[in-house]
């Protein structure tokens, strides 16, 4: 792989933040491709030699697919309870899970099982405070975490910064046990006296005269890279509309599809829908 600038500023910021950072670049730029380059340099370096993996379902086979393909890292994909046993293919490279198996035996594991833990999307932990009740997979994590069961850890989201103060809490909140320090922004309380310009429970507005400050605390765990810095040329996205006649078959094709994914969750409906007119090789592969 020929990573590009922002991808290797991305690398060094890690280093020089050793052990924990959250990448938050802009959606396109390449997060897994940041993440990968991380590895391998701690690979390099012999500071780790397994991996687990965090990442929504959907994207398991793709983060197979950049380690082996780009990286040379090995992989296997796990689920349920395999995940506490779980062993990188030779001894050395990465577990890939989900977020439900995590959550479900991620405290099983041994304390000496992975060096290094990688949280892709790792948004959908950031309901740790401000809400009632927490969610039990931002709970599992913040314990894991707090125990040090990895020497390392790497979060990734896309999510805009524009957040609940709340989210952001609770991601910093996240890595600062990682690194077995205090929470900067102190108690949940004092977070909401110092920062909070609307309600509590709102926590949408930024207190004008704290704005330095938060940002100041922020950017002292998050890597954040936006289009615009990378001076990168994007092509200009054109949406065109063509309206097809299906076929006898390809109607017949969207009745049988139809009842059974109504039992899956939306996303997943769609998903399957846009293999289903991309192609039957893809509904196919979808479904397997």
């Amino acid at each position: 792989v020929e990573p590009y600038h922002h991808q290797v500023t991305n690398l060094v910021s890690f280093c020089r933040r050793l052990p924990v950072t959250l990448l938050a670049d802009d959606v396109g730029l390449g997060k897994t491709i940041s993440a990968g380059l991380i590895a391998s340099e701690l690979i390099s370096r012999g500071r780790i030699s397994k991996i687990l993996i965090v990442c929504p379902k959907i994207l398991r086979e793709q983060w197979k697919e950049e380690l082996d393909v780009k990286f040379d890292i090995s992989s296997v994909i796990v689920t349920g309870r395999e995940l506490i046993t779980a062993e990188p293919p030779g001894g050395g490279g990465a577990v890939i899970t989900t977020y439900n198996t995590a959550r479900l035996y991620l405290d099983e594991i041994k304390q000496d099982s992975f060096d290094m833990l990688i949280l892709d999307e790792a948004h959908k932990l950031r309901n740790l405070y401000g809400v009632d009740p927490t969610p039990q997979v931002a709970q599992k994590f913040r314990n894991v975490l707090s125990d040090r069961l990895f020497k390392y850890v790497l979060m990734l989201t896309a999510t805009p910064i524009q957040n609940r103060l709340w989210d952001l809490y609770s991601l910093v909140d996240l890595l600062t046990v990682a690194r077995g320090h205090e929470n900067p922004f102190g108690n949940q309380g004092a977070f909401a006296r110092k920062f909070i310009a609307d309600s509590r429970t709102q926590a949408r507005q930024l207190k004008e005269d704290s704005r330095d400050e938060f940002r100041s605390i922020i950017y002292g765990y998050m890597s954040r890279v936006r289009r615009e810095d990378t001076k990168l040329h994007f092509p200009e996205r054109e949406v065109r509309l063509h309206k097809v006649t299906p076929t006898e078959a390809e109607l017949k094709l969207f009745d049988v599809i139809a009842k059974p994914i109504q039992e899956l969750n939306y996303l997943a409906q769609i998903v399957i829908l846009q293999a289903l007119v991309s192609s039957p090789e893809a509904l196919t592969k979808m479904l397997d």
